[in-house]
């Protein structure tokens, strides 16, 4: 007869995994006992925020990087004087 007697390992990492997500990307907002003693309703809801936040954020990044792309000239501009300029008589 099995007891319950803790969390199995395959849990005990993924509540780990959650535990170093919130507090590292929530930026200082959760410590360990705050997500620890979390409801899971609540961690995964939090999770999901920053993984939607984090999308976006790549998104945004996606298309300035396509609107660059999209330039014609990526040349840079020289100006009139520099190309004009004769050298002097002797």
């Amino acid at each position: 007869m099995l007891a319950f007697f803790g969390l199995t390992p395959s849990y005990k990492s993924i509540l780990l995994e959650e535990i170093h997500s919130l507090c590292y990307f929530g930026q200082g907002g959760f410590t360990h006992d705050d997500v620890y003693n979390m409801p899971i309703r609540y961690r995964h809801y939090h999770i999901k925020k920053i993984i939607e936040h984090v999308e976006k954020q790549n998104e945004e990044i996606a298309n300035q990087t396509k609107s660059l792309e999209n330039k014609p000239d990526n040349k840079p501009i020289i100006p009139d004087f520099a190309t004009t300029v004769k050298a002097p008589k002797k």
